[in-house]
């Protein structure tokens, strides 16, 4: 079995499952024999909005347009966080379908590896704030909505190890890159900006979040509120606002898409899973486990 689960979640654009192959890649170079203990997928969670975002836009090319490559971006962005919220409550509405897929997800990597495993989450762009109403639905001991209302799916006994494990308590380390959070709940009261826990309630993860300045959809989450402050580890920026190459183009759509490439996330994700697996040397697997998303590379 392995020992470690990491799962990486896409954002704004068209379901791509090649999308984190350069960090994967990255990973198998750097951990050397370690890449087997390591159980890797991604969570595809918006894939079922696809067809409809895809009709509407080529309807919408029936009128002229200007900068189309960057308007079915936004397109992509806008209408997936949009058809969740607004369907929340609905049961099997894209709200719950998305988290569905979470669930289904974290369900193959419990058997991969096991209940107890050590989980490290990378999400990018939109899917930072779909693993965050994931987790936030997840903290909660009552809830209306989503897959935990009442308690969560049947067939997982509530305080299990498996429970425990589907609402992400083993979480060792949260990557966000390029969170948009800050453009869903701007409007709202500071002291109303409220985080996901990182070290209550059963938690206890390091929550690092990484972004490019010029990025217009990427941001620093520590200054949000109070509660961000306390729950965000690190802010890192990758690239300085003072680098010739990046203030040269301004702001720009392009950098939203260069994290899982970025030499800083995989600089730091490779001390983070070294300092794991030292920590788990005991619990080598008796043969490696490769999800397709990993075998792949």
């Amino acid at each position: 079995m392995a020992d470690i689960v990491i799962l990486a979640v896409p954002g704004m654009g068209v379901a791509d499952e090649g999308f984190a192959e350069p960090l994967f890649a990255a990973l198998r170079e750097g951990l050397g024999d370690d890449w087997s203990r390591l159980h890797c997928d991604t969570v595809l969670c918006q894939v079922h909005l696809q067809t409809n975002i895809e009709r509407t836009f080529e309807g919408m090319q029936k009128r002229d347009m200007d900068f189309l490559r960057a308007r079915k971006f936004m397109l992509y962005g806008m209408a997936e966080s949009a058809a969740q919220l607004g369907d929340i409550h609905q049961r099997g509405g894209n709200y719950e379908k998305a988290q569905q897929t979470i669930y289904n997800t974290l369900e193959r990597a419990a058997k991969a590896a096991s209940d107890s495993a050590p989980v490290v989450l990378l999400t990018h762009s939109v899917g930072c704030v779909t693993l965050s109403n994931y987790l936030w639905d997840a903290q909660k001991t009552s809830l209306g909505h989503g897959i935990w209302r009442d308690g969560g799916p049947r067939g997982v006994h509530k305080g299990s190890a498996r429970d425990l494990f589907l609402r992400l308590k083993t979480l060792s380390h949260w990557y966000t890159l390029g969170a948009t959070n800050p453009l869903w709940c701007a409007g709202m009261p500071r002291d109303q900006i409220q985080a996901v826990t990182s070290a209550t309630r059963g938690y206890n993860f390091r929550w690092k979040n990484f972004y490019h300045p010029d990025d217009l959809f990427g941001w620093p989450l520590k200054p949000l509120s109070p509660s961000y402050n306390q729950a965000v580890y690190r802010d890192y920026e990758i690239c300085p606002l003072s680098d010739w190459s990046a203030s040269h183009w301004g702001p720009q759509l392009v950098s939203h898409n260069g994290y899982w490439r970025s030499q800083m996330v995989h600089q730091q994700l490779l001390e983070d899973l070294r300092a794991l697996l030292k920590s788990h040397r005991g619990r080598r697997p008796a043969a490696p486990v490769r999800t397709a998303a990993a075998a792949a590379l």
